[in-house]
């Protein structure tokens, strides 16, 4: 088939010259299909059309000859191009490697592709704007979000998850959106290299018009597939889709963990392939990925659905026009469970699993907050990433405070009541007697702050639960290394030199640590460690120093002194934290700080003393980031 346009790649007018590590699409080589469902997921929820249909996602797959893929040969010329502009570069293997595969498979006879297509939505508009809109952040901007308004995401990082997916880096973006609009655009994101003119080019390649711009038609490369006119959505084709055997399974796990109410009720509907997730298939899938979940959608389900053990809480919020609504809690009290609330908004999108709750009674629940004032305020203290609520990010923050605060001690006042009810005395004491109603949600990134309360009665001894690892070997709930120790502390069991965590018994010894030795491989006798807490932060900032650099500084003020401690640095994609790829650090106060993947050890802590820390990270745009602190008190 003969395309009328061609692959450009601008060149770069004798300035930077990009390698093969773009940092924007190696923040999700390391979960590639989670992260794919997750962003595409969450943007189409927010991209609901109101119609009152939901939201529906396609993920399908489909092989095309070369021919059939827009100027494939323009394509495969920019690998071999860049091939061996990276050869002289003996020692990036990486690219190599990278350049090597993509041109194995550019030899094939048929390449695989990915589909991905919403409907009920609005589509990506803007098209025909040259900045400043949907389509343009999308396609071309760097640094900036695809979400306006009350969708505001994070800067926009969430884009790169499809080119994780492809073999080439190449995606085409094509939208009919809700003004009538058509546009198409193919984006492939390589290095630098020499073109036909002897310019070293950019990097970014674009297949569609003149000047870069999209082409205003619709197109559609799946040959089983059209989009009529006005079924509004965007469709988004993966070339070269590199997923493996376990794919489908992985991605159906990863929508009902971040998206399960929203399948329960009615508002998301996800085709996988042919694998159909809507509320008539849920019991069928949480039985069957049952291996694959990470964050226990199988026991929020069983809260949802057991009519006879699960109960349901009702609380409204009257008091103030801004947070006008009310939350829903469906509980459920079984043996096994893991002590967490999935805390869920209006779309029926997971924003966070609310643990420290209680640590002996065994429960799952989901709290569903309805009204859209509640929820526009709510959404006011979002963190980039969409997976916590922050005090920090409100104008009132003593207002924020108090409904966070009000949210838990529902949560609280719920569990101790329905255990009452229901004659549980040998489970636990009332919640409350252990557990301080005061605690809330109000410090950034996945609850720094929520530890039980030093005020304990009594505690003789107690047994940790720590999760076995899943099929695949990985740790079944990575974020879920808080553990509340007997002093009340929340005890962190993943830091380097700490003996790493594992299976503990009944006497408190396992792989890890615990009370007596076990197996663990750290530098620090397990005997002799003491458990790192979680540090908060009085206040946070990052600053930008040089984007281009990857320079950044970040200010933090901590809320108690603490010694041997870690900052852990994350970057925010649209809905989860990825560890930054730190290349640099440096402190002028504390000179022998130690950098390691994305932590730097070796920090000493002093109560509501700022500590300036300057980082470089592999990311050469600007990025939200996220700091979790972590040492033994003091």
């Amino acid at each position: 088939m003969k395309w009328p346009y061609q692959w450009n790649f601008p060149s770069n007018n004798f300035g930077p010259i990009f390698g093969i590590a773009d940092s924007g699409v190696e923040t999700f080589k390391g979960t590639p299909i989670k992260s794919l469902a997750r962003e595409i997921c969450q943007n189409s929820l927010d991209a609901n059309d109101r119609s009152g249909r939901p939201s529906r996602v396609v993920f399908q797959t489909f092989e095309l000859a070369p021919t059939d893929i827009p100027d494939f040969g323009g394509l495969k010329d920019a690998l071999i191009r860049a091939r061996s502009f990276w050869n002289v570069q003996k020692s990036d293997r990486k690219a190599k490697k990278f350049f090597d595969s993509a041109l194995a498979v550019a030899e094939d006879t048929k390449i695989a592709c990915l589909r991905i297509s919403d409907y009920n939505t609005t589509g990506l508009t803007g098209a025909q704007e040259e900045y400043n809109s949907a389509w343009c952040n999308l396609t071309k901007a760097t640094g900036a979000s695809d979400k306006s308004g009350c969708n505001g995401g994070s800067f926009g990082i969430g884009k790169y998850a499809p080119f994780a997916c492809s073999a080439f880096r190449t995606v085409f973006y094509s939208t009919s959106d809700c003004e009538g609009h058509f546009a198409y655009q193919g984006i492939s994101r390589l290095t630098s290299f020499r073109n036909q003119n002897d310019e070293i080019t950019q990097g970014t390649g674009f297949y569609g018009g003149e000047r870069n711009s999209p082409v205003y038609e619709q197109m559609s490369l799946d040959p089983n597939a059209r989009r009529e006119a006005e079924d509004h959505g965007t469709d988004i084709f993966i070339i070269g889709f590199d997923g493996d055997k376990h794919w489908r399974d992985q991605m159906v796990a990863s929508i009902l963990d971040g998206f399960l109410y929203a399948v329960y009720n009615g508002s998301l509907v996800v085709d996988v392939d042919s694998i159909e997730i809507h509320k008539n298939t849920l019991a069928d899938l949480v039985v069957s990925h049952k291996e694959y979940f990470q964050e226990r959608a199988d026991e929020y389900y069983q809260a949802l659905v057991d009519d006879t053990s699960a109960r349901t809480f009702e609380k409204e919020f009257a008091d103030d026009p801004e947070t006008f609504g009310k939350v829903t809690l469906r509980m459920m009290i079984a043996p096994g469970f893991h002590r967490r609330v999935a805390m869920v908004r209006q779309t029926g999108m997971k924003i966070k699993d609310k643990g420290h709750i209680n640590g002996i009674i065994p429960f799952a629940g989901v709290l569903f907050i309805e009204g859209d004032a509640l929820n526009s305020y709510l959404r006011t203290l979002e963190n980039p990433q969409h997976i916590a609520w922050e005090v920090e990010r409100a104008e009132n923050k003593s207002k924020a405070k108090n409904l966070l605060k009000k949210l838990l001690t529902f949560i609280r006042e719920s569990l101790d009541q329905m255990r009452n009810d229901d004659g549980e005395e040998a489970l636990d004491p009332p919640v409350g007697e252990y557990l301080s109603a005061t605690q809330e949600d109000e410090t950034s990134n996945e609850e720094r702050t929520e530890g039980i309360s030093d005020a304990i009665h009594e505690i003789k001894s107690r047994v940790v639960e720590i999760k076995a690892s899943t099929a695949d070997g990985s740790d079944e709930e990575k974020q879920d290394t808080q553990q509340d120790d007997e002093k009340g502390e929340t005890a962190i069991s993943d830091i380097p030199g700490e003996g790493g965590s594992g299976n503990q018994d009944s006497h408190g010894g396992g792989e890890g640590g615990g009370h007596h030795p076990g197996a663990g491989s750290g530098d620090v006798p397990v005997e002799h460690r003491k458990s790192p807490s979680l540090i908060a932060a009085h206040q946070v900032r990052n600053l930008v120093r040089d984007r281009k650099s990857g320079l950044y500084t970040v200010l933090f003020t901590p809320a108690a002194s603490a010694s041997d401690g870690v900052l852990e640095v994350l970057m925010s994609a649209e809905t989860q934290n990825y560890p930054a790829r730190l290349l640099a650090v440096r402190c002028a106060s504390q000179p022998d700080l130690v950098l390691a993947g994305n932590k730097i050890q070796n920090v000493v802590f002093t109560q509501q003393q700022p500590l300036r820390i300057d980082i470089q990270i592999d990311y050469h745009d600007f990025c939200s980031m996220e700091v979790k602190a972590y040492g033994n008190k003091i």
